[in-house]
């Protein structure tokens, strides 16, 4: 039977999931809130309505990955902004889970899910106990994962070409320095994202795999760096701020992922610069 894949929210990471997959030979489907073929994944009947619409063995997907937003919308409050994380993340892999039980399901998920505050190295065994609601939400998705045997995806901060916050204030005159710049980053693009998820899926690798860069480099050592390539003055210093104490300030080790044979295109925020700032 061909390799079907049905992806739930193609969006940024979504996109680029489709031509991976693609490339690769594979059959794909694509399914959102707004797409031709609608689903709010937080309805278990609109699951088992989407479901239907595969109507033989040859044509049911033999995978999912949910890779979709819980966008609530700008200026949202923060009540609006979880229950959006439930109906999403939550609600929402616990349905996939269901309908598509004879499925491999794949849940992209995040590193924050990690609090660690103290710029140590996190594993996929690290604890997990984040300092955020919306990621006590994600860890609950991920458990619906699990229990179906499924894959996790924990992505650090997706950048790729047309989205990259840092370079946009950095080249906007925005950007600032918390402290002496000792914030560590975690990036991952979104091209790499993508070929992760089709290396987990083509080989059938099951459980938990941190997706993320390889370097670990901190505020300071990203600015100076990218000051020197695009000929800009360092941002100015403020005074740090509650975010070194909020669980963004953590390394992001992918050595399980790299160690089973999973390269990716750009291996630091610094290689994918030039092509992002174009």
């Amino acid at each position: 039977m061909k390799r079907h894949l049905l992806i739930i929210g193609p969006g940024y990471l979504g996109k680029e999931i489709l031509r991976e997959f693609q490339s690769a030979g594979w059959q794909v489907t694509s399914a959102s809130r707004s797409s031709e073929l609608a689903v709010d994944i937080s309805d278990l009947e609109q699951v088992k309505l989407l479901a239907e619409k595969f109507t033989s063995n040859e044509s049911f997907p033999s995978h999912v990955i949910h890779c979709a937003s819980a966008s609530s919308g700008r200026g949202a409050s923060a009540e609006v902004r979880l229950k959006c994380y439930i109906d999403t993340y939550q609600k929402g892999c616990r349905n996939l889970t269901k309908v598509f039980s004879d499925a491999h399901v794949l849940f992209t998920s995040s590193t924050s899910v990690y609090g660690q505050q103290d710029g140590s190295l996190v594993t996929e065994d690290s604890l997990t106990e984040p300092n955020s609601e919306t990621a006590k939400v994600l860890l609950e998705a991920e458990r619906a994962i699990l229990e179906a045997n499924g894959t996790i995806v924990r992505l650090s901060g997706i950048y790729g070409e047309g989205k990259s916050y840092l370079l946009n204030r950095l080249f906007s005159g925005e950007a600032t320095m918390e402290g002496q710049g000792e914030r560590i980053l975690n990036h991952i693009h979104h091209r790499d994202g993508a070929s992760a998820c089709l290396f987990l899926l083509e080989n059938n690798l099951r459980g938990i795999y941190n997706v993320s860069e390889s370097t670990n480099l901190t505020l300071k050592q990203t600015y100076t760096a990218l000051c020197e390539k695009f000929s800009l003055a360092m941002p100015p210093s403020v005074a740090a701020t509650a975010s070194l104490r909020s669980g963004l300030n953590k390394r992001v080790s992918t050595k399980k992922i790299l160690e089973l044979g999973w390269l990716p295109e750009f291996p630091t925020f610094l290689d994918a610069a030039d092509s992002v700032a174009e």
